[in-house]
């Protein structure tokens, strides 16, 4: 019995190495941290910032350890973001009414859901990073890139969420259909976001 716990300590430890590596070579984001139990012990690495409402309830802390100047894979950076929110804000006055000018952005009708980068909704990829490594949270929207409505880079305006990026996919996510992302420890605004028909602009097509 004593041979078979030493041999998962093992399992559990190299796993977690393995974890840490992939996270300092293979992601788009230069900080990292460690999500610890309540007697200190190492439960995972993740990108997040932030941690779980169900860890954060189990004692767990999170602690910044590594960093790593990482690339840009969807031109992230590039993008003048104050001015997709000046976009954004014409949007919501012209459909709540306060001016009636046509709007010079594509729309389009899709069903939106909503996830986090929590292991719930991510299993078994919840390693805090979108499909095309940029790191998951408020702002990230799951598209599907092989129907032609959106593609990768797309900077998207979604009816009741606000401003996003489409970063991510998933294997639900097909056709007209998209999925916004919260932070993590947000899971209830994701329940709450439930299933529903919103409509989308695109503000600035990407490259994908």
């Amino acid at each position: 019995m004593r041979n078979i716990k030493v041999k998962s300590t093992i399992l559990t430890q190299f796993i977690l190495m393995i974890t840490f590596f992939f996270l300092l070579f293979f992601t788009a984001e230069s900080k990292f941290f460690i999500v610890k139990d309540k007697e200190g012990n190492i439960i995972c690495f993740t990108s997040q910032n932030k941690i779980s409402s169900q860890d954060k309830a189990a004692g767990c802390t999170l602690i910044e350890k590594y960093g790593q100047e990482k690339k840009d894979p969807c031109d992230f950076k590039e993008i003048n973001w104050k001015e997709m929110h000046i976009k954004a804000r014409e949007i919501e006055e012209i459909i709540h009414g306060e001016k009636d000018i046509e709007l010079p952005y594509s729309e389009f009708v899709v069903i939106a859901t909503a996830y986090t980068p929590h292991k719930r909704s991510c299993y078994p990829y919840a390693d805090g990073y979108t499909s095309t490594n940029c790191k998951a949270g408020y702002g990230s929207i799951a598209i599907d890139p092989e129907y032609g409505m959106f593609s990768y880079g797309d900077v998207l305006y979604v009816e009741g969420y606000g401003v996003g990026f489409a970063n991510d996919c998933g294997s639900a996510i097909k056709g007209k259909r998209i999925d916004v992302c919260y932070d993590l420890g947000d899971e209830k605004k994701a329940m709450d976001w439930g299933r529903r028909q919103v409509r989308v602009w695109i503000l600035k097509k990407g490259k994908g």
